[in-house]
């Protein structure tokens, strides 16, 4: 058993968890608040800013943490310390922000509380994975992480281009290209997950080398739209939109062109089953892709499937595999419970949010003319508490791994995950 390594991938790993664990806690808070008897109980306020913490812990601090630990697991497990740490701070200061005075922003992939401490800590937090995946950026990087690193300066630079073009003037407008290209950095993220789960050395693949130097290119494309287009109409043109969602398609299948017969042959341990399940619900998500339902709850259901589902999913399987590697123990039978519970909870949730946009229940509504009794609500509360459990049990057995870690007196070298150099 070796000691947790602040600049290896169990760092991000342990920022991942703690996130993962904060992002629990608040959708039982968006939850609770709407179950009868409860239902109002919650100043509006302090429902949307448990909302937006909900998805910035989940969506960007969770799924950003596990895709920095992965590529930094591919390149070989070495980054500068102060990564994990400044992240730490980062997230810290956004939690702060969540309680302390301030509006909350209730926008698409990056919603803020307009705060100092929020906006310092999402920039602390930005500034800490760029350090940690400066190293998978160089030439002597292999094409997996270099793929990530680049997504996520082009995600940067698409941010800072909205920002700067729209200001405060459209706040869905400043944040939509960040937004689009990060998502590039997840999917690049979930790929390298893939083949590690699978066991498959990518580099060995013409076609997946393609595919991570495919994504790193296309993931510019929102940075590029913001120069040359009115980036206050990006966001409601719905061509421009589904051109990007074919822009993360496209490398995504180049992938599972390769894996899908491993899939396929995949055994029954831990490692297959979050495969399958991963690749099961992120397949689903594209089949929901909103199309003509831009602001409906189907575009909720279309990014639980395929985020909250299918890339979850992965970069659970690979924490396992991370904390297996490092010497830590790890039950592989109950593992593969724990994901198969996640993963119906998710499914459960996607049913029933299909359910609420059937009824046009308004998306990122607290309470609507529905009845706090009404099937939607209700199939919703049952399904976040499947997930919850199987998210709560994955946060509490990888959680008290990393805490052992932390006593071990040595350190031992990890192995690079299948995929890497």
């Amino acid at each position: 058993m070796e000691p947790l390594r602040r600049g290896g991938p169990e760092g991000w790993l342990a920022l991942a968890i703690a996130a993962a664990a904060i992002a629990g806690a608040l959708a039982l808070v968006i939850t609770a608040a709407r179950l009868p008897l409860l239902a109002g109980s919650l100043p509006p306020e302090a429902f949307y800013k448990a909302l937006v913490g909900h998805v910035t812990f989940s969506l960007v601090v969770w799924l950003l943490s596990c895709s920095v630990a992965v590529a930094v697991q591919h390149s070989g497990g070495c980054a500068p310390a102060c990564g994990p740490v400044l992240g730490a701070w980062g997230a810290a200061a956004m939690l702060a922000g969540l309680v302390l005075p301030g509006r909350p922003v209730v926008v698409d992939y990056l919603p803020y509380v307009d705060s100092p401490p929020y906006i310092a800590g999402y920039l602390l937090f930005a500034a800490a994975a760029a350090v940690s995946l400066r190293p998978c950026a160089g030439s002597g990087a292999s094409w997996g992480p270099r793929s990530l690193a680049l997504a996520y300066a082009a995600s940067l630079a698409a941010l800072a281009a909205g920002v700067v073009r729209v200001g405060a003037s459209s706040s869905q407008a400043a944040v939509w290209a960040g937004g689009h290209a990060l998502q590039f950095v997840y999917v690049v993220g979930l790929a390298l997950a893939w083949y590690a789960l699978a066991g498959l050395p990518y580099t060995a693949f013409a076609l997946a080398r393609a595919a991570f130097g495919l994504a790193a290119a296309l993931s510019w494309i929102p940075a590029l739209l913001v120069l040359v287009s009115d980036p206050v109409e990006l966001p409601r043109w719905t061509s421009v939109n589904l051109a990007m969602g074919a822009a993360l398609s496209v490398p995504t299948l180049l992938h599972l062109v390769v894996l899908v017969p491993r899939v396929a042959r995949s055994t029954r341990g831990l490692e297959a089953t979050a495969l399958r399940w991963s690749v099961g619900l992120y397949l689903l998500g594209g089949l929901l892709a909103p199309v003509g339902a831009a602001n409906t709850l189907r575009v909720t259901a279309h990014y639980h499937a395929m985020l909250v589902g299918g890339v979850t999913t992965a970069f659970m399987g690979v924490a396992y595999r991370i904390l297996e590697e490092s010497g830590l123990p790890v039950r592989k039978q109950t593992g593969r419970l724990q994901v198969r519970l996640f993963g119906l909870g998710v499914l459960l949730t996607v049913a029933a949010l299909l359910v609420a946009a059937a009824q046009e229940l308004p998306r990122k509504a607290y309470l609507s003319t529905a009845g706090p009794w009404s099937l939607p609500l209700v199939l919703l509360a049952g399904a976040a508490a499947f997930a919850a459990v199987g998210g709560g049990w994955f946060v509490g057995s990888a959680g008290l791994a990393l805490r052992q870690a932390r006593r071990a007196p040595e350190s031992h070298p990890v192995p690079v995950l299948a995929g890497g150099r």
